[in-house]
């Protein structure tokens, strides 16, 4: 549990600090982007009960065993479109809200 608050919050830091370095328009996309590709849970088994960070899974299987994997990616195909339209969502809200 403390592991995960802890990768939690770090994820939540290197979004924004990577966030930063794009355009005005781009923060809130990259952000979310950012954020749901280090977020994403995925178990490390059929019957295993830890989740680990699918793109980290994705990486040891490559470096490690050598071998490639789409199960472990299979997690990011369902998230990182619902974490694009939820970015595209708080753009346009943002946009239609608080033009300023």
């Amino acid at each position: 549990m403390n592991f995960w608050i802890t990768y939690i919050l770090s994820c939540l830091l290197m979004s924004y600090v990577l966030s930063t370095f794009s355009s005005k328009k781009g923060k809130v996309i990259i952000f979310c982007l950012v954020l749901t590709v280090f977020v994403t849970p995925e178990y490390l088994g059929i019957g295993s009960e830890r989740p680990s960070p699918a793109i980290f899974s994705f990486t040891f299987d490559l470096l490690f065993q050598q071998k490639l994997s789409l199960g472990t990616l299979r997690p990011l195909v369902f998230s990182v479109p619902f974490g694009l339209s939820v970015a595209f969502l708080i753009y346009r809200f943002k946009k239609r809200f608080f033009q300023g």
